[in-house]
């Protein structure tokens, strides 16, 4: 009975660029995903993975699982995982011989991001468009910025199933369309190069699209904390009031071009702590339209939802079902 439980359990993570997420999750009735134990660590805190991992499993109450699964913000190669956003190097198969498991998989973080969008009700969404979404299960694109800005799409298998497919849509090309997005290309493009949908929508982006637009306007930068740039634009400075201008409309551009591409009639979620700290803007029709405007196609966008995603521990439960859909529970 016992290896039946511990069987019927698996450790996840949801690692990205700022924060270290784990839990110990359960298949409950009906598929419903149970979490427990859930902690919230700073990866500053930790010099490695491996070290928030341990300190996690150290816990007076935890009993982990055998076996695990880790969202991690990067590619996975070859059973291994470099973090885009921190230098860490994550290893399935050291984790296996130092720490006891059975079995570690690693997958990318919008690959649970994605996956959890069918576990949830929608009391985790706020609708930000309602658009009118085919009556069968359709592609659903998945993505928004965080320290980074992921991309994933959801695709219907038959049978109530799903695959996620992953990408780098975050480093697609950002399209300036108006003369004040071409003066911060311009600028952008000086200190960094190319300038990705990323720099511009993204948490590591605040403080270059900062400092550019001071630059530009002759005014001099002082570094300021993301809440105190939402609470200074609702207050009416006019360069804070163009960064939150400015990165959710990147958002929605950057979105509506990978929903188009990839065919996401059964909707577009947005998810990130980014876009959270944004939904003010994000709903207005200005920036609503950079989504829509698509020339003759305009009336194939109106049709997809735009929901935000609010609840944080979204990627951890996508996890445990990418877990248990592969191995099944005991």
């Amino acid at each position: 009975m016992a290896d039946t439980l511990m069987a019927n359990r698996v450790l996840v993570g949801d690692i990205g660029g700022t924060n270290a997420r784990f839990a110990i999750a359960a298949a409950g009735a009906g598929g419903a995903i149970e979490l427990s134990h859930v902690a919230v660590m700073q990866g500053d805190d930790f010099a490695s993975f491996d070290a928030a991992l341990k300190h996690y499993i150290s816990g007076e109450d935890i009993t982990p699982p055998r076996q695990a699964l880790f969202a991690l913000s990067g590619p996975v190669a070859d059973g291994k995982v470099k973090l885009t956003h921190r230098d860490w190097l994550v290893d399935r198969r050291a984790l296996e011989a130092d720490i006891g498991f059975d079995l570690v998989r690693l997958v990318n973080d919008y690959a649970a991001m994605a996956r959890a969008i069918p576990q949830l009700p929608e009391s985790q969404f706020r609708v930000l468009h309602a658009g009118r979404a085919p009556d069968a299960p359709s592609p659903i694109l998945v993505a928004g910025p965080g320290t980074g800005l992921g991309m994933a799409t959801l695709l219907p298998t038959g049978e109530g199933g799903w695959q996620v497919i992953t990408g780098e849509g975050g480093q697609a090309a950002f399209a300036a369309r108006n003369a004040r997005e071409w003066q911060l290309v311009e600028q952008l493009r000086q200190a960094h190069g190319f300038v990705s949908n990323e720099l511009l929508t993204a948490g590591i982006g605040l403080e270059p699209v900062h400092r550019a637009l001071c630059e530009i306007d002759g005014v001099e930068w002082h570094r300021m904390m993301p809440d105190e740039i939402i609470r200074r634009a609702k207050s009416g400075d006019q360069i804070c009031q163009d960064i939150c201008d400015i990165r959710a409309a990147a958002t929605l551009a950057a979105l509506g071009d990978a929903a188009l591409t990839n065919g996401t009639l059964g909707g577009v979620v947005i998810t990130g702590g980014v876009a959270e700290h944004l939904a003010d803007w994000l709903v207005q029709p200005k920036v609503l339209e950079r989504f829509f405007e698509r020339g003759i196609r305009r009336d194939y966008m109106l049709n997809m939802p735009i929901r935000l995603l609010q609840s944080g521990q979204a990627p951890l439960i996508g996890a445990a079902a990418l877990y248990f859909e592969e191995t099944g529970p005991a």
